[in-house]
């Protein structure tokens, strides 16, 4: 039997977001991710490695088989 949940309880609950990030990046590659959101400060290589490699896994975990980037146009900004 299928179980129901409510609205709430699904909304954003397959988001890597930063609390995820905090939760599985080592904490130099949480801090630099983190300069580079607030200050704009570039990210190196190896960082971007492990945010990816971290990403990967957690979506692996939530069941994903496929993935891809997927970039929108941001007309009029």
């Amino acid at each position: 039997m299928c179980e129901t949940k409510k609205l709430p309880e699904l909304f954003g609950s397959l988001v890597f977001n930063e609390g995820t990030m905090k939760e599985r990046l080592s904490s130099a590659s949480y801090s630099a991710w983190k300069k580079c959101v607030t200050e704009g400060t570039p990210l190196d290589l190896s960082t971007a490695n492990e945010i990816a490699e971290a990403m990967k896994q957690w979506a692996v975990e939530k069941g994903a088989t496929h993935f891809t980037h997927w970039f929108q146009p941001m007309t009029g900004v």
